[in-house]
Parts: C-alpha cells; structure tokens; sequence
C-alpha cells in the first residue's frame, strides 16, 4: 500500500508542500492548525497534489494484479476558520463534488481522470455532520496493468478537502492498496473491507473467514488499515486481534504505533515510516495509512490450521473514522491455483435500490450496536470506474463475467424482472451465476449432495447460467424461505430474482447478524476459496 496526506499545516516555513516532522508532546492537534491544500507539482490543472512511490522487492518477479485507489477527508465546507473569541467560523459555505481526481502513473507526464465511486458521505448524517467525512473508491487496476511500468512515483491530485480550521480539525489523504502475484513466495490468502465507521467505546468486530492457515510451521500474517482523524497527540486508539484457536483479543502494536494509540497520524510500512512520497512528513495530521505483521511467537496469536480471525477496534479517547482494512496470511497451498477479485453494489439500511438494465446487487448485515453495517463487496479484474451522480449511498454496477473457470458470487436482489418464456412466471430463489456450462452442472452435483434440489436457466440477456434452489408463485413464500437460509440447509449466498412479473423494488433483504457475544459487533461470515483475493465492505 502506498499512501499521502493531501492537506497540511502551513506552519513551515509558511508552505504545506513542506514536511511536518512534530511527534511529540507539543505537536498541535489538527483544530489547532491552519491547514492548506499540498500541491507539489507545477500542473495549473491542479488544486491539490501529493506523490508515493511504489517499490518492491525483485520487481520483475511481480505482477500487479489489483489496485484499488481511496481518498478520504473532512468536508463540511469549503474554508473555516478560528475566531478571535476562540469560535470555529465558516468562511466559505461551498460544497462542491468531489468524485473525481486526477493520477499520474509512473513514467508518464500528464494526468488521467479518475471518476470514483462513493463509499460514505457524512454530511446529511447527523452524528458526522461537523466534520463531513467522506470516503471515495475507484478500481485503477486497468490504468496500472496498461501502463509501460506500473513500479514508480504516483501523483494523485484534486482530492477536495475543508481548508483552514474546523472542529475537529481538517484532515485528508488518499491511498493504493496493491495486490500482486509472485511465483517464488508462499500462497497467501488474502481479505479486505472498505467502508466507514466512526470508532468510539463501543466495539467495532470485523471477521476473515474462509482460510486455513498451514498445518504445521511458523504462521506470518499482517494487516493494513486506512483512517481520518488519528491525532498524535490524542490517544486511546486500540487495534485488538483474536483467532478461533485463541481464547481473548490482544492488543496489536509495533516499533511506531503503540498498543493505546495505534492510529496515530502517521504512514508506515511495518515498523518504519514510509518516506518514498512527496511531501513525506511524518506527522500527518489526521490520516492515517500502514502495514503491520502481527507479532505470532510460537504460534501463540494464529495457530496452526487456523480457519477463522476478528479484528476488534474501539477507542477510550477521541473517536476516528476507519474506512478500510485488509488481512493476508500463509495458507495451505491449493491444489490448483486461482486468482479471484470480483463487482460491487453498495446501499444504505432500507434503501430501496436502483434499477438498471443489469444486475443490481444488495447484501446487509445491521448492528443495533454500532449504527452500522457490513456489505459484501466483490471486485473483478479490471471492473471499469462507476460514476455516481447523486452522491447519495445507493450505487449501482454492471458487473463483468467472464468466460474463466470461477464461479461468478454474486449476494443480492436482482432487479428488474427478466422475462424467459419456458419458465414460470414467480420468484427464484438464485444460489449462483456461470459464465462456463460445466461449471453449472458442478455446482448443482454439489447442491443435490447436500440434499438441496436445484436446476438452472439461461438468463437471454446475457446468456449465462443462474442456478436457482427454488421457485415460488407467491412473493411472501420466496421470501420466507429465503430468511429461512433454505429451513436451514444452505448459509451460502443467495438472492431472490423476478421472472416473467413485476419486481418488488421496494424490498430489501438482509443477512442475518450471527449473535455470538453481547460485544460482538458484527459476524459475517461469507465462504470463499483459500486462495482468492476477497472485498467486503463494512459501514
């Protein structure tokens, strides 16, 4: 992962393009500061600006698989400013959109627009209506594939940001996740969330599923975290991990972040600070971006044929805003091997979602807890960039299948009907979608051992197979079943598709939240292979 803040103080030497080194007990906070816009390069097109380099390791044995670009800030307004009589003021009300950026890759000189697609927007949300975080994704695999040499400096500008002093201060910044393949290192399984939530006391319980770690050796695992508002001065920041082999969380910490203030405004890659950017202070001022390897002596942390990990966050401090998160550890080899990154649909609680002429997909777990909720978010190779428009929270793809020997997982309500003359007209209850027959005919094998009855049609629009697990006339029955994850016989994904009738639109089904503790936020547990590459999305 590479990262770089997008605002700064301008207190040195009166420019915010310069680096800002202050960690220690009279480091302003970010309210305390004026903050301004870094723009480093010498493009007019260009109101903001920053640069990170990507560089690993015997390069040419790597091969750039994934690249998912996020920008995050504080945005309420335009400009805010501090009073005389010590009052946080508006200067300039204006809020203007803020879904596309500028990237320059490696070896080139001119930018490329990026039209992202938008996670959170806290500005009509009461509880973040100060601050107005936002959060933006943009899939950038198919800039970086393309490029001559996607290994290099990546300038990313017009990243929008309040400027001045608001309360709670400005904070910005963007980062790259990368995912790559490597034939000489060890099989990895790899799991990532994007989203937001707004830590304070109350836990927040993130849960990777769908591996095993190896039966026998040393187990390596590391995490990535991506945050606003990680003052260094302001701790009570906690980052707490716990296997299914392990019997109570501990803490995580390294050489830079420590167990009570693990965010800490800062951007580091294990226990060194990440200084191939531009500018590269190593104080960030509210953002917060890292890789960490959490400490496993003997095993004691991930055991051995470990098959199931959490990831606990709460604060006793000032609350922070935690947008993304990734854990990758060494698995058992599969017996082939397969790379997976699949599409996405996002919605808010009891949105009703958007039609299109393709697939819509919808997949929610609630927390009573937290105010929240987790997504399931599937990325495919080379997904184009989706413009949002409206900014509101209810987004919608068309997702790509593939002609590969995967499987397409699709969790949703697909929306509108589709119309195929040999069927009945009613509601099907959809366990998956292939683009290859054979593939079809394997799963419905695997269905009917199981004891579950299942068949398939050829949806005419796009010619693929959707299994389908049961059919009903009655609208009410489908959606009874479906709760009932098939009486109890299936926990897969599933959705509810509309044949030959009007759709329901103005329904939205969820995930059933598994209670397992009165402190467990959240635990979704969806399947996957060992080795794929996974998003999920939590909020």
């Amino acid at each position: 992962m590479i990262s770089n803040n997008i605002v700064n103080t301008d207190a040195i030497k009166k420019s915010p393009n310069n680096s800002y080194n202050q960690r220690d007990v009279e480091s302003k906070l970010n309210d305390e500061s004026n903050m301004r816009y870094i723009d480093i390069d010498d493009d007019y097109s260009t109101f903001s600006s920053s640069s990170a380099d990507l560089k690993l390791d015997n390069e040419k044995n790597k091969k750039i698989i994934y690249a998912g670009l996020y920008w995050s800030a504080t945005y309420p307004f335009k400009e805010g400013k501090l009073s005389k009589k010590q009052k946080f003021e508006v200067v300039d009300s204006a809020r203007t959109s803020f879904d596309t950026v500028k990237i320059k890759l490696p070896n080139q000189n001119s930018y490329t627009n990026v039209v992202g697609e938008l996670i959170f927007d806290g500005f009509n949300v009461p509880k973040f209506q100060t601050s107005a975080p936002y959060v933006m994704f943009a899939d950038i695999t198919t800039l970086v594939m393309n490029s001559s040499n996607p290994f290099g400096t990546y300038t990313i500008g017009n990243i929008k940001s309040t400027v001045g002093k608001i309360s709670g201060g400005a904070a910005a910044g963007w980062s790259i996740f990368f995912i790559y393949e490597d034939s000489t290192m060890t099989e990895k399984f790899i799991t990532f969330y994007d989203g937001f939530a707004g830590i304070t006391k109350n836990l927040l319980d993130i849960n990777f599923t769908g591996f095993q770690t190896m039966p026998q050796g040393n187990i390596n695992a590391k995490i990535a975290c991506a945050a606003l508002e990680g003052d260094f001065n302001l701790k009570g920041d906690q980052l707490l991990f716990k296997s299914s082999n392990s019997n109570e969380f501990v803490q995580l910490s390294n050489g830079l972040r420590e167990k009570s203030n693990v965010f800490n405004s800062s951007i580091s890659i294990e226990n060194s600070m990440f200084y191939n950017r531009k500018p590269n202070s190593s104080n960030t001022l509210g953002y917060d971006s890292f890789i960490m390897s959490i400490n496993n002596p003997n095993n004691s942390i991930i055991g051995n044929n470990t098959k199931e990990a959490t990831l606990q966050l709460k604060t006793y401090g000032d609350r922070f805003f935690m947008f993304f998160t990734a854990f990758c550890v060494e698995v058992v080899k599969p017996e082939k091997t397969n790379t997976e990154i699949i599409s996405v649909a996002t919605t808010t609680n009891n949105a009703t979602p958007t039609t299109t002429n393709e697939i819509n997909k919808i997949a929610i777990t609630e927390s009573k807890e937290n105010s929240a909720k987790i997504t399931e978010r599937n990325v495919e190779k080379s997904q184009p960039i989706i413009k949002n428009n409206n900014q509101n929270q209810v987004l919608k793809t068309t997702p790509k299948i593939t002609e590969t020997n995967k499987k397409v997982r699709i969790t949703a309500i697909e929306s509108p009907s589709v119309s195929i003359a040999s069927l009945h007209q009613g509601y099907y209850i959809i366990a998956n979608v292939f683009a290859v027959p054979s593939n079809a005919t394997r799963f419905i094998e695997k269905l009917k051992k199981k004891g579950i009855s299942a068949n398939y049609f050829i949806n005419p629009k796009n010619n693929y197979r959707y299994v389908y697990v049961s059919n009903h006339s009655d609208f009410n029955a489908a959606s009874s079943y479906y709760n009932s994850n098939l009486e109890g016989k299936y926990y897969g994904d599933l959705w509810i598709m509309t044949v030959n009738a009007s759709p329901k639109s103005d329904v939205v089904f969820t995930k059933k939240q598994t209670k397992n503790s009165a402190k467990t936020a959240f635990n979704y547990k969806p399947k996957n292979s060992v080795n794929n590459c996974k998003k999920e999305r939590y909020s």
